[in-house]
């Protein structure tokens, strides 16, 4: 079943410009495709740095690809991202399948296989034994934290991705289609007299107007619908793309270690006393790893409201070796939970706070906003959207046409239907605190 987004039965036939807010992910796959799917129309992409914006969740080292998901909706989209992250040419030079390895104590495993199953997938993940897994790929796992567990889940056709070349190669795509990118901070949207979204305003003083706005901010997003207008609340997004924060680091092996550590797969733990992911080692012999846990950033604004905002401080989202002690600590423990004694006498390198958009479900947030005609949403990527670049610009421009499985348009709708499960696709990356918590 098809959704009907406000009745349009072809936006492409009857808007001849369009204005996307944020150049990570979201906002740049929705460039490539409506470049593609509608060539003659004035799009700008616009973004406050150069692309890739280092601000950008999706600005990173490298991020986990796989399809396997505990939900239907998620794993048949990802079944054809794979696809293309194989064999696309614009996807595939930077694609590495080495395989992936859960050692988890929820349910998540084994209800992705189930789901493998259920869809009538082939598929030779699965499970094998502690073990095992400790004595192939050069016993690097052989003192690695996996708790109690006796089985890890183990998928050979997962593996991960260049994040930073593949977003800066898709951008420059979209460019080489007529895509306009410009560079300059939006202050605030712009609405006509009927509240109809028109445009943007920019750092400089000048407007931007397009026929369609589609905000693609990320972590920003809260922030610039409160700007936009202060004392409308029916234009915030309230808890629904709350901005948070996760932290990664980085370690370099040295030319021994890195021997070692050829096509390891990557890594996720999650056990008590470790929580957290590791990448495979990258040709520069740099491996990084994410911590399992986020945090807010809360202000209090000037008439009184509490919201979650992106940090504005070079080093709260950008690689560096200054951060508070306690998540020096956290990434210790990380490191030497997921590889144990082959984790000694490697130095951290430099850490990142990553800001993201998430929301209540885990679900993206890529919906028509209902209280301004001609607004479009595409935001909420959770700390687990970025593997789905090959297909969600694709999903956003079916949004705006009206053409989006309802299935996917429920679960990501601004407001979603009462009879919504409430389900989470991604159990990982619970809010645990606030950013100031750590700082004390």
């Amino acid at each position: 079943m098809l959704s009907s987004s406000r009745s349009i039965t072809n936006i492409m036939s009857s808007h001849s410009s369009y204005l996307i807010i944020g150049a990570g992910n979201f906002g740049a796959a929705t460039a490539l495709s409506l470049a593609a799917r509608s060539p003659t129309s004035k799009i700008t992409l616009i973004d406050s740095a150069p692309f890739p914006n280092p601000r950008a969740a999706s600005h990173d080292i490298n991020k986990i690809v796989r399809d396997d998901y505990p939900h239907p909706t998620y794993m048949k989209l990802m079944l054809k991202g794979m696809k293309k992250w194989r064999s696309d040419p614009l996807y595939s030079p930077f694609y590495h399948q080495t395989g992936a390895i859960r050692a988890d104590l929820s349910t998540f495993s084994e209800d992705c296989l189930t789901m493998y199953n259920k869809l009538g997938v082939e598929t030779e993940a699965g499970w094998i034994s502690v073990d095992e897994a400790r004595e192939r790929w050069s016993r690097v796992f052989a003192s690695s934290n996996f708790g109690e567990l006796q089985r890890l889940f183990w998928n050979p056709h997962a593996g991960w991705a260049e994040a930073e070349k593949a977003l800066t190669k898709v951008t420059e795509t979209a460019v080489a289609n007529g895509v306009e990118y410009k560079v300059s901070a939006v202050i605030k949207l712009l609405f006509g007299d009927s509240g109809a979204c028109v445009g943007a305003q920019l750092d400089d003083g000048s407007e931007i107007r397009a026929d369609v706005t589609i905000v693609a901010a990320g972590a920003g997003t809260a922030s610039l619908l409160y700007r936009s207008a202060p004392y409308n609340k029916s234009l915030h997004s309230g808890d629904r793309a709350v901005a948070t924060g996760a932290l990664s680091f980085f370690g370099r092996w040295d030319m021994e270690r890195s021997q070692k550590f050829q096509d390891v797969p990557v890594l996720k733990v999650s056990v008590p006393g470790v929580k957290g992911e590791a990448m495979s080692l990258a040709k520069d012999g740099v491996i990084k790893f994410n911590c399992d846990l986020s945090f807010t950033n809360l202000q209090k604004l000037e008439d009184g409201t509490i919201l979650s905002v992106p940090p504005d401080e070079t080093s709260k989202f950008t690689w560096t070796r200054e951060v508070p002690q306690r998540f020096k600590d956290i990434a210790q423990r990380t490191l030497h939970g997921l590889y144990g004694e082959n984790a000694n006498g490697v130095e951290i390198e430099g850490y990142r706070l990553c800001w993201d958009a998430s929301t209540p479900t885990h679900d993206f947030l890529i919906s028509a906003h209902p209280h301004s005609q001609n607004l479009y949403m595409a935001t909420g990527g959770s700390f687990h959207g970025w593997k789905f670049l090959p297909v969600i610009g694709d999903c956003i421009v079916d949004m705006m046409e009206g053409s989006l499985d309802r299935s996917l348009a429920d679960r990501w709708a601004f407001d979603k239907p009462a009879s919504f499960p409430g389900d989470k696709p991604m159990p990982s990356y619970v809010t645990s605190g606030d950013l100031a918590d750590f700082f004390k």
